[in-house]
């Protein structure tokens, strides 16, 4: 069984930023659906910081 520790973390490329528009969030699933999607982006982000976490 695989370890976070045993998958190599992937050189990315820097996204370019964008322009920060206000939403209203609902109960919905367009609103889940969102949250989800940048909940994974910003663990995508600091998954070396949270691998580092997980195995201290």
């Amino acid at each position: 069984m695989k370890r976070l520790n045993d998958f190599k973390i992937i050189e990315r490329k820097p996204r370019l930023t964008v322009k920060v528009l206000p939403i209203q969030f609902s109960d919905d699933e367009a609103t889940r659906r969102i949250v989800l999607h940048h909940a994974k982006r910003v663990i995508r982000q600091h998954r070396e910081e949270l691998q580092k976490l997980a195995y201290k």
